[in-house]
């Protein structure tokens, strides 16, 4: 009888009048103009979704035009619901199922690749002179992070080692170095962890092996007793006694600094301060019972653990500790492992 007064009395008018619609049905266009092409869509469409569709639209000329034949609300991709936020929350601005996105952009790339007559063009990051680099030196699993949507990350070498994306991971934000490890005027992409994981399994590692990856802390160093941590060998959901463990100390523990932790009670740590916000390049070489940390090429720390890796210890983590206890809050990119330990002017070699 009355319009609502407060923001839970319009949500709960929005439930009703949604459970009312049920369904409905959208527009959604590709048309084509010469070498131009053009798609359409009657939602409020994320920068996210107009690079999926314009990165792999047959043709390079394409435009896309938001709010076209109707005004069917935000089409957030399906890891943005996780993230929250109010362009999420149900209602008829943002009435479609959890799904919509995906399969609204993938409804306007056929329907250009009808106007045109031709297949849509594969979204590959070029490779710049630092991921010849990186090649050169044979890892055994490359993940680039350049993935416009998950669940998986896919191995740049020949090892097929592809990697799953948990969820409470957004895809595409900017990563670090483009003009070396892209060609110039593209972008060099990662993946914003908010807490998910990338998952692997790469059987090949033994106990003497190397990380390589750039990392950006979003958390402050204040929030809590661990910042995050970015790479984990362990069990998945425990802590074992032979676990390897790299992350960024908190309010408890190293605050800004680089830590590493071996097993359940071994510890080592960094000295230097590391800004939040700013990317940065980190190596952990395992020789026998040593480990090594360079942070930009540097060493910054070494200790000593008192266990070998167990054989069959095939799990790998990035973006969180095997437990998921202070998983990461911030982007990774361009990660690397390999099947022997690297010297000093090995992880000199990675670097642009």
């Amino acid at each position: 009888d009355r319009l609502p007064k407060t923001t839970q009395e319009v949500y709960a008018r929005e439930q009703v009048i949604l459970h009312e619609q049920q369904s409905t049905e959208i527009v959604v266009q590709g048309l084509r103009i010469g070498d131009i092409a053009i798609a359409t869509t009657p939602n409020e469409t994320y920068a996210l979704t107009g690079l999926k569709i314009k990165l792999n639209s047959p043709l390079e000329k394409t435009m896309v035009i938001e709010l076209a034949n109707g005004g069917d609300g935000y089409i957030p991709p399906p890891e943005q619901h996780l993230l929250g936020g109010y362009n999420t929350w149900p209602a008829r601005s943002a009435g479609l199922e959890v799904m919509a996105e995906p399969k609204i952009a993938e409804t306007a790339l056929r329907l250009l690749e009808q106007v045109v007559g031709s297949p849509r063009r594969p979204y590959r990051q070029s490779k710049g002179a630092a991921v010849e680099k990186i090649l050169k030196a044979k890892p055994i699993a490359y993940w680039r992070m350049d993935e416009l949507a998950g669940p998986r990350a896919i191995d740049s070498t020949q090892h097929h080692s592809d990697a799953i994306y948990e969820p409470g991971v957004a895809f595409f934000l900017e990563g670090p170095r483009s003009k070396e490890y892209c060609f110039v005027g593209e972008s060099n992409r990662s993946a914003h962890f908010a807490g998910g994981r990338l998952s692997a399994r790469v059987p090949e590692l033994g106990e003497n092996y190397t990380i390589s990856l750039w990392f950006w802390n979003g958390m402050p160093i204040d929030a809590r007793p661990v910042s995050g941590w970015m790479f984990s060998r362990d069990r998945n959901h425990g802590l074992t006694s032979w676990g390897d463990h790299l992350g960024v100390g908190g309010a408890d523990n190293h605050p800004g600094k680089l830590i590493f932790q071996h097993g359940r009670n071994q510890s080592a740590a960094g000295t230097t301060d590391i800004a939040r916000w700013t990317w940065n390049h980190v190596a952990l070489v395992r020789t026998d019972k040593t480990v090594t940390v360079y942070l930009n090429g540097t060493q910054e720390f070494q200790t000593t653990v008192d266990a070998d890796v167990p054989p069959q210890f095939e799990e790998l983590f990035f973006g969180g500790r095997s437990d998921n206890d202070s998983n990461w809050e911030g982007r990774l990119d361009e990660i690397a492992v390999f099947d022997r330990a690297f010297s000093a002017d090995d992880i000199s070699g990675l670097l642009p």
